[in-house]
């Protein structure tokens, strides 16, 4: 009754959880609330483009070449990491496994195979063998957390709660096979329930065959082993149990954990320890089952859509209401295995600026827990504006992902979110101070001072290989000259507008004219100005420089 109705309980909550999800995935959305399309919108975009993909021979094709490759055999993977390839293997398939041979054997192996039972051979082989595959997995997958750098960093307290519930359910499963190996009780409740034989002559025979070839242990009998008693028992096993029961060495890890439980095997088998242990391993299954939708586990599910998803459509999603969806999905596609962060072009920049969210894989899970509805801090808020747009955009992280998600289309949706929230990119932000400090300025002409001593700001510029060139500049305006911005603007008068006003002032020390200058914030960074310079002043690594002192000077980092 306690399995059944734990059963049922994690069974309805994993049922509501999973359904709570499917709607949040065709409700909810990534960047700005534009509330352009409906729940219902989505929907039917979602499975017009599903019946799409079915009545079309090529796409067809295409699937059924994603799901062998990309999903079951995992080819890009395999070609990216070998060693992360075989720890994903090992537990996707060891997962399946398990549950095909073991938790759905019920649905699945006795419908498939003919006489199916869980403790015959190559069935019991086959169990230990998922599970070996699964314990692989979790091995490998605990090593490269504690060997990787990046994934050091990112590592957090539900990660490890994930595998240490993953390897207890393994574990206990073990154990619990290896309990009911040793136990005098197991075999009793089988002779009762499935035995048809004499309990006095046959019994003790049937016995002494299990206890010697079995490993059952009885504890407080002597039980004594003839060459005609085992004959004997070896008939009465298989005319009573051998249609049900191989013997259990086919469990290759069981079997083992049997004979090394022998010194104990009494106390197990007076205590009914098996009974125990099999609490433990369906509570946890249970748990695991009711949890899965909540947590990282959910990965199982919705990772082999979204690489299905990536293999058909790739990053070429036509319809807006499906990009809207599939944003949604792809967060919680998410396996935060950190091979993005990894990759990630700014990801030594966390040394720096000691923020979390320079790493990709950080931005994913603070961005989908604010989609399901947790806000940020203010204090938050700013971090998290900051790793977003120190992102490159260069869309290396969407290459690499092992889920197939769609990363590039997230960043800019969410970045877009953060400037209409009055959190625009940080050259924006200065600029417009730029653009006030000016205003401010306008009509109070201040003669140009040169004022004694050593000025620090053009102090670190000297020391910085590439903005210490601006002292060769010899006003060729060769640089406004190439300028495509002063071009387009087609006006030098006032002063910032061209680069060469801005290499001048820093000649004269007047450092608090170029932080203002337009033309420093406004370039476009395509270089022109440096490769046209006669006489190799870096212009456009100055610019650079300039605007790191000045974010430096605004936001303190």
């Amino acid at each position: 009754m306690l399995y059944t109705w734990s059963f049922f309980i994690a069974l309805a909550v994993f049922l509501i959880g999973i359904i709570y999800r499917i709607i949040g995935y065709f409700r909810l959305n990534i960047g700005p609330d534009r509330a352009e399309f409906t729940t219902a919108d989505r929907i039917k975009a979602f499975l017009s483009s599903l019946f799409g993909i079915l009545v079309s021979p090529v796409q067809m094709f295409n699937l059924f070449k994603t799901v062998i490759l990309n999903v079951v055999f995992q080819v890009p993977l395999m070609r990216q990491d070998p060693l992360k390839w075989f720890m994903h293997i090992c537990i996707y398939w060891g997962f399946f496994g398990l549950l095909f041979f073991h938790a759905l054997e019920g649905y699945v192996s006795e419908v498939i195979f003919s006489g199916y039972q869980s403790t015959l051979t190559p069935f019991l082989a086959l169990r230990n063998m998922a599970g070996v595959m699964v314990m692989a997995g979790v091995g490998i997958a605990v090593y490269r957390r504690k060997t990787n750098f990046r994934l050091k960093q990112i590592s957090k307290h539900h990660d490890y709660l994930a595998i240490v519930l993953l390897a207890v359910i393994m574990i206990s499963g073990f154990g619990l096979e290896a309990a009911k190996i040793i136990s005098s009780g197991v075999f009793y409740d089988m002779v009762d329930e499935y035995g048809a034989m004499d309990y006095d002559e046959e019994l003790p025979a049937l016995k002494a065959v299990w206890q010697e070839e079995f490993n059952v242990h009885f504890p407080g009998e002597t039980i004594p082993v003839t060459p005609e008693l085992m004959e004997e028992g070896w008939l009465v096993n298989e005319d009573n149990c051998a249609a049900c029961h191989s013997n259990p060495k086919w469990a290759f890890v069981s079997y083992p954990v049997s004979i090394a439980m022998t010194p104990v095997a009494g106390f197990f088998n007076r205590n009914r320890l098996d009974l125990l242990l099999l609490n433990i391993h369906f509570l946890s299954c249970f748990l695991g089952l009711a949890y899965l939708p909540f947590s990282k586990f959910r990965h199982i599910l919705t990772t082999p859509i979204s690489l299905i998803i990536s293999g058909v459509a790739g990053q070429q999603i036509k319809r807006d209401e499906n990009k809207a969806t599939r944003r949604v999905f792809d967060l919680s596609a998410c396996i935060e295995c950190g091979t993005c962060t990894s990759h990630c072009a700014v990801g030594p920049l966390f040394e720096i600026f000691n923020n979390q969210w320079v790493f990709p894989s950080e931005r994913v899970i603070r961005i989908r827990e604010s989609a399901w509805g947790r806000p940020m801090d203010p204090e938050s808020r700013d971090a998290f504006f900051q790793g977003s747009f120190l992102c490159t955009m260069c869309n290396k992280c969407s290459q690499v992902c092992t889920a197939g998600m769609n990363l590039q289309d997230i960043w800019k949706e969410t970045r877009e979110q953060l400037a209409e929230e009055f959190l625009p990119d940080p050259v924006i932000r200065i600029r417009e101070l730029c653009e006030k400090h000016q205003s401010e300025k306008a009509g109070v002409k201040t003669p140009v001072v040169l004022k004694p001593g050593k000025n620090p700001v053009v102090e670190s510029l000297k020391k910085s290989f590439q903005a210490a060139t601006f002292s060769n500049c010899y006003t060729c305006l060769t640089c406004t000259n190439s300028c495509p911005v002063v071009a387009v603007a087609g006006e030098t008068r006032e002063f910032g507008s061209a680069p060469h006003q801005v290499i001048h002032a820093l000649v004269l020390g007047q450092t608090e004219l170029t932080k203002d200058a337009s033309i420093v914030w406004s370039c476009l960074t395509c270089y022109k100005c440096q490769e046209n310079c006669p006489q190799g002043v870096r212009i456009t690594d100055i610019f650079y420089q300039l605007k790191n002192i000045v974010h430096h000077q605004e936001f303190g980092i």
